[in-house]
């Protein structure tokens, strides 16, 4: 057997070379290294040759491996295309059950391998000798807790894309998944061949746990906290992009070069869920944004968002004749953590509202809220604050002011408010129609149910 060895220099300066490196050690490396970058035809092809050249060997536990990581390459390309989470319909196999059954049967193949008489590793044993049935046995223990954390991967994106046809999104549920995945798993899979899908994992599990915290904070209108996780989210997806390589995807390929992986599905979803949170950002801090921007910037830049809400909000206002359309915050309850808009020095005293001051507009078009409105507003949503709204378009005419009132609750403590100076039909397609179609993209469903169509 070869082994490849590189020169170092030692601590006196005089030149030494590291520990060998086998040949299996190095296809493995090169293996893990194809996964992290979504290279799996690459990676599954490395793993064939491999054990169509040792037919020999079949057997034992290197001919073994070789056949379960070709399936596992075959599993992780299903998983991160999102497919196993398409829609069910008559005639067609359970693509989740079978993803299911697929990373059960090779977590079975990798705890054969580990148990091989003779092959336990020892747990002190961080890097074996090159070719011994010990190293094998060790990464197979490592792997099955990678796969093990992928089944539930897999049930966390299922519980998201079944959410979003759900009448409200349990946040916090899905916070408490992402982290209990994170911190129960990534901790066991941790030999230095297995680094680049240890990183991978981390990766996707920190990104999802950012946008989450990200919008649980907005729903509090919390703009510093929601800012910097957001911050966080974009900072590791570019990460990620750069270690999977993906930046390469984009360039115009040249003659006689090789193709790129195509950025898969998964990646592309988490890229649309942090646009989709920017937007509803930009919107919620719309004027705590503007008073740091040149005038006119802020609506160009929402032009350029995932999610142009400002223009969405001032197409319908002027075709409807609307005389404000508002988002509502309600302090009621928070009055001693609230501080207002934008960002206030953690030692900065502020007073705590009261009254009509209680319920500040988010964002208001055209211009501030109607003061001489605001009284019928929070009279409607506290007389409705103990009901379950959010499925509910809210329809309230005054015969007095002559005014109606279209309200849906978008967030537990944030509500969409339309007024209109004229009696406007409670059944109004064209408002009705704006109003949940509006509602449905600040709380997310739609981008949870674009899951279950491969992100596209």
């Amino acid at each position: 057997m070869s082994y490849e060895l590189t020169p170092i220099m030692a601590t006196g300066g005089s030149p030494t070379h590291a520990p060998p490196v086998s040949q299996e050690q190095a296809l493995l490396e090169s293996f893990f290294s194809c996964l992290s970058q979504f290279a799996y035809d690459k990676a599954k092809e490395l793993m064939e040759k491999e054990r169509d050249g040792h037919k020999a060997t079949f057997g034992s536990s290197w001919g073994l491996l070789m056949h379960s990581m070709a399936n596992m390459a075959m599993n992780e390309k299903t998983y991160t295309s999102l497919v196993y989470l398409s829609p069910k319909w008559f005639g067609r196999k359970d693509v989740f059950q079978n993803m299911r059954s697929s990373y059960t049967i090779l977590l079975t193949e990798l705890k054969r391998i580990e148990e091989i008489p003779g092959t336990q590793a020892d747990p002190e044993l961080v890097a074996p000798p090159p070719s011994s049935e010990k190293l094998l046995s060790h990464l197979c223990g490592q792997l099955g807790h990678f796969v093990t954390a992928r089944i539930k991967m897999m049930d966390f994106y299922e519980q998201m894309s079944t959410m979003g046809s759900m009448k409200v999104i349990n946040f916090d549920d899905l916070l408490n998944v992402i982290a209990h995945i994170s911190q129960n798993h990534q901790k066991n899979f941790h030999h230095p061949i297995l680094s680049p899908l240890k990183t991978s994992f981390t990766l996707e599990c920190d990104i999802n746990s950012h946008l989450l915290q990200a919008q649980k904070n907005m729903a509090n209108w919390q703009f510093l906290t929601s800012l910097l996780q957001l911050h966080e989210a974009h900072t590791k997806l570019a990460i990620w992009c750069d270690v999977t390589q993906m930046k390469d995807t984009t360039k115009k390929l040249t003659f006689g070069s090789s193709k790129q992986p195509a950025v898969p599905a998964l990646y592309h979803w988490l890229n649309k869920f942090k646009g989709v949170l920017v937007s509803k950002f930009s919107l919620y801090f719309y004027d705590t944004l503007s008073k740091q921007a040149p005038q006119g910037e802020m609506k160009s830049v929402m032009a350029k968002a995932t999610v142009d809400f400002i223009s969405r909000i001032t197409t319908f206002q002027k075709k409807s004749d609307a005389v404000n359309i508002s988002l509502v915050f309600d302090v009621h309850g928070i009055e001693d953590l609230y501080n207002g808009p934008g960002y206030h020095h953690p030692n900065k005293f502020s007073e705590k509202p009261k009254g009509l001051d209680s319920y500040p507009a988010v964002f208001a078009y055209p211009g501030e809220k109607p003061s001489n409105h605001w009284p019928n507003v929070i009279m409607i949503m506290e007389d409705r604050r103990s009901e379950n709204t959010f499925d509910k378009v809210i329809f309230f005419y005054d015969k007095k002011m002559q005014s109606t009132y279209f309200m849906s609750r978008i967030e537990p403590r944030i509500t969409l408010v339309l007024i209109f100076e004229t009696k406007k039909a409670e059944k109004d397609s064209y408002i009705v129609n704006f109003v949940n179609e509006f509602s449905t993209l600040l709380r997310l469903n739609k981008t949870f149910q674009t899951l279950k169509q491969g992100a596209k």
